[in-house]
């Protein structure tokens, strides 16, 4: 009976290789790293079919004039390709000072969604684009209301921010901006890496009150180390985002701790993370809190999943070294 299962998995295995073998169409836009909750896309021209995990199509034949956006990464990256008019909705999270590097970007005329199914719907839409880890509720009726949905689910590398540029330029016919979007971004992270390919490299701890840090396969992790660092949580802990005791991160030891500003809110005077851990008696011998090297930067520049993220990976650069000049900005593809 065990031999009988075994050889059962084996063929639905084989079958399963030989599926993706003969239908490569289907993945031909995305690189190595996007997950398969990814909508795939047929082609990179219209007409186009949408081919969602769960099975459900669309067929698109034209640039899409109706457009919600429903997460912010794709708020920002729409910005960067597409005219607002086009735009029924973008999220409300748009307007948070906390998680938007667009805060007064989109005009006050465009409704902003909170992922409500029945206003969604009642915007009529011909293009909602959600995520992995939008409300599955939502995305269910909107997957059955007969609207195409374009659902992003990686976001744990510039590989994957790139590649979901690459989708939203696709399915709203602005390849041309998608490709001049990533090849500045491209630029800024290969000036980066060129400018500290020979500077030594600090151990860096990414540490916020709440007690999270980062481990590997992450986009902080890859963060720290495009910007000349070692991560010294990967390997300590799990792969991604978790919280840790604040005895494993001392033990770590980090010559530079970097950490979240938006956390506090700086306007009322209340104290910073930086001035909390330093005053933290436990952390006195720690060689980032002994040489001064505790960091706090904008939250949504740490925290960005798209194009904006670059932010924080130049600033973090500077913090580490501070030798390095800037991106000039002139170089950007127009």
């Amino acid at each position: 009976m065990n031999n009988l299962k075994l050889l059962l998995f084996t063929l639905l295995l084989a079958l399963s290789i030989l599926f993706i073998q003969y239908n490569k169409k289907l993945f031909v836009l995305f690189d190595k790293g996007q997950g398969n909750l990814t909508t795939q896309i047929s082609s990179q021209h219209f007409p186009m079919q949408l081919i969602d995990v769960t099975g459900i199509t669309y067929e698109i034949n034209s640039p899409p004039q109706r457009i919600l956006s429903a997460t912010l990464a794709t708020d920002h990256i729409l910005a960067d390709l597409i005219s607002t008019d086009r735009l029924v909705a973008v999220s409300s999270y748009i307007d948070y000072p906390s998680l938007s590097n667009l805060v007064g970007f989109y005009d006050e005329t465009i409704p902003r969604t909170q992922g409500e199914i029945e206003s969604m719907l009642a915007l009529q839409p011909d293009l909602v684009f959600v995520a992995s880890y939008s409300n599955p509720e939502t995305v269910r009726y909107l997957l059955r209301s007969g609207i195409a949905v374009v659902r992003l689910s990686e976001f744990n590398s510039f590989s994957d921010i790139m590649n979901n540029i690459r989708v939203v330029g696709t399915v709203t016919g602005s390849s041309m901006q998608a490709d001049k979007v990533i090849k500045n971004l491209q630029a800024r992270l290969n000036f980066i890496q060129q400018k500290i390919k020979d500077l030594p490299k600090p151990r860096v701890l990414y540490y916020d009150l709440n007690g999270y840090s980062v481990g590997g396969q992450s986009l902080m992790n890859e963060a720290i180390e495009i910007s000349g660092g070692i991560n010294v949580a990967e390997g300590a802990i799990p792969n991604g985002e978790h919280k840790i005791s604040e005895e494993l991160a001392i033990s770590l030891q980090p010559d530079v701790i970097i950490m979240n500003k938006w956390v506090f809110n700086q306007s009322s005077d209340e104290r910073t993370p930086v001035d909390i851990l330093k005053n933290k008696a436990a952390w006195a011998n720690v060689p980032a809190i002994v040489n001064d090297q505790v960091y706090a930067v904008p939250g949504t520049w740490l925290r960005s999943v798209s194009q904006h993220r670059i932010k924080g990976v130049e600033a973090i650069a500077s913090l580490l070294h501070p030798s390095i000049i800037t991106y000039d900005e002139t170089q950007y593809v127009k």
